[in-house]
């Protein structure tokens, strides 16, 4: 089941420095899921980010908006 797994992942990213390092790196739920594929878990970014809202005991999940933005108002740069 993809819940176990992520389940599993965030557990594992907890106690793995280098796991850890690796997913604090990039910025899309995608590339976490590639990532963890690596290290064995089999997970989508859409299924990571279907359950962010999800409780998982000791664990947060944080949706973060990398979205550029750009102020080119009257002010200018």
């Amino acid at each position: 089941m993809t819940f176990d797994q992520i389940k599993k992942f965030l557990i594992e990213l907890k106690t793995n420095k280098t796991l850890f390092d690796e997913v604090s790196s990039v910025a899309t739920a995608n590339e976490i899921a590639l990532i963890a594929s690596h290290y064995g878990f089999k997970f989508t970014g859409q299924e990571l980010k279907a359950i962010s809202k999800s409780k998982i005991q000791g664990v947060n999940i944080k949706i973060q908006d990398t979205s550029p933005s750009y102020n080119f108002g009257e002010g200018g740069n």
